[in-house]
C-alpha cells in the first residue's frame, strides 16, 4: 500500500495562491450561470447568484488550460504515484452578494491533509484547502473545499478523477439546453409558512450532457471529464461526470425560490457521496430545521433515485431587510 502522506505532501501545507480577475464579474456571466443552473435570470441581474464565484474559474484570469483542459485553481501536489482528484465538498460562508462590477481577489491556502484507508483498503488522500473572494476591502465569501485523492489503477473504482464533482439534473422545469433565453418563475412560500419541519417543494432536474456543457462555460470549466466519454472512462469513470459544485448551485436554488428575495443564503455546507453521470436525473430536497426573525435554516439532500449522492448538506438564511 502507497503511502500518500509524504514528507513532501505535509510541506506544502500553507501554500497559499493568489489571483485578480482581469476584469469585472459583468452581468453577462451573472445571466449565463442564472440560465445555466435553470434560476430565473430576472432576478439575478446587478447581483450574482451566491455560488457563482465559488465555481467559476474567469477569477483566476489564466489564459492556457492545463492538460485537463481546466481553467481553475488546482494543487501540484508532489504525490508519489499518479492519483485522481474528486471533491469531497464544500462549505460556503457568504458576507456580501458579488456584483456585477465586483473585480475580485481569490486567495487559495493549503490547510490540512490526512490519510485513510477506502472500504477495499486503498489509500485516500483528503486534503483541505480554503479560498477567500474580496472585491477591494469587502470580503464577499469563503469557500471550505474537501479534495479526494486516489491512486490510479487496478484497485480504482469508477469514482475517476475528480469523481464526487458529483452534481444534479432532473425535470424541475426545463433542461438547460431548452431554457437558454427563456425565464423561469418560481413563486415563492409565504414567509409564515416557512417554519420548522416544513418540506420545500423538491428541485427535480435531469442533466444531460448538453446541459453540463452550458454550465461548464457559465463556470469557464472545460475539464474533459464533464463532456469527454474517452477521457472519463480512461480514468475509471463509465461517462462523463456532472461537476461536483453544480450541487452546490442547485441546492442554493432550491431554498431561495422557496424564500423568495427576502431572504439571502449566508451559509452553505454540502457532502458529495457517489458521482452523479451524464442523463441521469437528479431531486434536491429540504426541510426546514430551523426559523425565527433573522432567518431560517434548511436540511437538505441530492438523491438520484434511490441513491443519496450529496448528504448531509445544510443551508442557513438571513431575512433581508424590508
Amino acid at each position: 500500500m502507497t503511502q500518500l502522506l509524504t514528507p513532501d505532501v505535509r510541506a506544502a501545507l500553507g501554500s497559499t495562491y493568489s489571483y485578480v480577475a482581469p476584469e469585472p464579474l459583468s452581468r453577462a456571466s451573472i445571466r449565463y450561470f442564472a440560465l445555466a443552473i435553470g434560476a430565473d435570470p430576472g432576478r439575478w441581474t446587478d447581483e450574482a447568484p451566491p455560488t457563482l464565484i465559488c465555481e467559476t474559474a474567469q477569477l483566476t484570469g489564466r489564459a492556457v488550460p492545463d492538460g485537463n483542459s481546466y481553467l481553475g485553481h488546482t494543487w501540484e501536489l508532489p504525490l508519489p504515484v499518479r492519483c485522481a482528484m474528486f471533491r469531497g465538498g464544500n462549505d460556503y460562508r457568504f458576507e456580501r452578494p458579488a456584483r456585477f462590477d465586483d473585480v475580485i481577489t481569490t486567495t487559495w491556502t493549503l490547510t490540512d491533509a490526512t490519510e485513510r484507508l477506502d472500504r477495499a483498503g486503498g489509500s485516500l488522500l483528503l486534503v483541505t484547502a480554503e479560498a477567500r473572494y474580496a472585491a477591494g476591502d469587502d470580503l464577499l465569501a469563503t469557500n471550505t473545499e474537501t479534495m479526494i485523492f486516489r491512486p490510479i489503477g487496478p484497485a480504482a473504482d469508477d469514482t475517476g478523477d475528480e469523481a464526487a464533482e458529483s452534481a444534479a439534473s432532473a425535470p424541475d422545469t426545463v433542461g438547460v439546453a431548452d431554457a437558454l433565453g427563456t425565464s423561469v418563475v418560481h413563486e415563492p412560500l409565504p414567509r409564515e409558512r416557512l417554519s420548522p419541519g416544513r418540506s420545500l417543494r423538491p428541485l427535480h432536474r435531469r442533466i444531460a450532457l448538453a446541459d453540463m456543457v452550458a454550465y461548464g462555460a457559465a463556470t469557464w470549466d472545460w475539464h474533459r471529464l464533464h463532456y469527454d466519454e474517452a477521457h472519463a472512462r480512461r480514468l475509471g469513470a463509465p461517462a462523463p461526470l456532472v461537476d461536483g459544485q453544480m450541487l452546490g448551485a442547485l441546492l442554493a436554488e432550491c431554498v431561495l425560490r422557496s424564500a423568495g428575495p427576502g431572504a439571502r443564503l449566508v451559509r452553505l455546507v454540502y457532502r458529495n457521496r457517489a458521482p452523479v453521470h451524464a442523463g441521469e436525473t437528479v431531486v434536491c430536497s429540504g426541510t426546514i430545521a430551523t426559523s425565527d426573525d433573522a432567518g431560517f435554516s434548511v436540511d437538505l439532500s441530492v438523491s438520484v433515485g434511490e441513491q443519496l449522492v450529496v448528504a448531509p448538506a445544510f443551508a442557513q438564511l438571513a431575512w433581508t431587510a424590508g
